[in-house]
C-alpha cells in the first residue's frame, strides 16, 4: 500500500519528503491553478523534485481526439509522468489509444465499481474512485471501494486502486482495510494525523520530561 501526496505545493512536497512519506504526487486543474498558469512548468518542478516516484497531470479537454493531444504533451514532461482522464466516454476511448502507446494513464472522477472495472479493462494503470465524496450520490463510499478492490483484484486486472477525496485521517485506515493499493491525500490530512491527537501527546510529553528532569536523568 502506498501514500500518494494532492498537492503541487513544493513547499509541502519537500516536508513531505523529507518525512518519508509519500510514493508518488497527483495534481488535478483545481490543485494545479492555485500554483500558477502553466501546468507544464508545474509538472517539471515537481518531477525535479521527485524524479523517482509517479506525478499525476490531468487533462483539461473533453474530446477523444483532444484529450490524447493533451495527454501526449503532459506525459513529454518526463518519464515519471502519469496522465489523469476523467472518467467518460470519450475518456475511455482516449485511455485505449493511450495504453497502446506505453503512456500510463489514471481514470479519475470514478464513483461506482462499474465505472473503476470498465476504466481498468480498458488499460488505466491507476483508477482513482473519489471515495471520500461517493455518499453524495447515495453510495457508501468504503463500501463501494471494496467492491472496485475486490472485483479488479479477482480479474487479475493490473490497474491499482487510487483512492482519492480523503479529508479525515481516519479514513486512510477505512480505506485501507477496504483493500486500496494506494491513497492519495492533501497535506492537510498528513499532518492532521499527528496534529490532532496533540494535545494528548504533549501530555504525555511534559510527563516524561517532568519525571526524567525530576530524577535528574541524563544520556552519555
Amino acid at each position: 500500500m502506498k501514500l500518494f501526496a494532492d498537492t503541487g505545493n513544493l513547499k509541502e512536497l519537500k516536508e513531505l519528503k523529507e518525512m518519508g512519506l509519500i510514493s508518488g504526487v497527483t495534481t488535478n486543474p483545481t490543485i494545479a491553478s492555485k500554483e500558477g498558469q502553466d501546468l507544464i512548468t508545474l509538472l517539471k518542478n515537481i518531477t525535479e523534485l521527485l524524479p523517482d516516484i509517479p506525478v499525476f497531470g490531468q487533462v483539461v479537454a473533453t474530446k477523444t481526439d483532444e484529450i490524447v493531444k493533451e495527454a501526449r504533451r503532459i506525459a513529454a514532461v518526463a518519464q515519471n509522468i502519469v496522465v489523469k482522464i476523467p472518467a467518460t466516454i470519450e475518456g475511455v476511448k482516449a485511455i485505449k489509444i493511450l495504453t497502446d502507446e506505453n503512456i500510463r494513464t489514471c481514470a479519475t472522477t470514478i464513483l461506482t465499481a462499474a465505472e473503476a472495472f470498465l476504466c481498468a479493462a480498458a488499460g488505466a494503470a491507476y483508477v482513482a474512485p473519489y471515495t471520500g465524496q461517493n455518499d453524495i450520490i447515495g453510495f457508501k463510499g468504503v463500501d463501494t471501494l471494496k467492491q472496485i478492490c475486490d472485483t479488479i483484484h479477482s480479474a487479475g486486472l493490473k490497474s491499482e486502486v487510487l483512492v482519492a477525496s480523503v479529508e479525515k485521517a481516519q479514513e486512510v485506515i477505512d480505506f485501507i482495510l477496504a483493500g486500496s493499493d494506494v491513497i492519495t491525500m492533501p497535506y492537510h490530512v498528513f499532518i492532521d494525523a499527528f496534529e490532532c491527537p496533540m494535545p494528548l501527546t504533549n501530555y504525555y510529553i511534559n510527563s516524561f520530561h517532568k519525571d526524567w528532569s525530576d530524577a535528574g536523568c541524563f544520556i552519555k
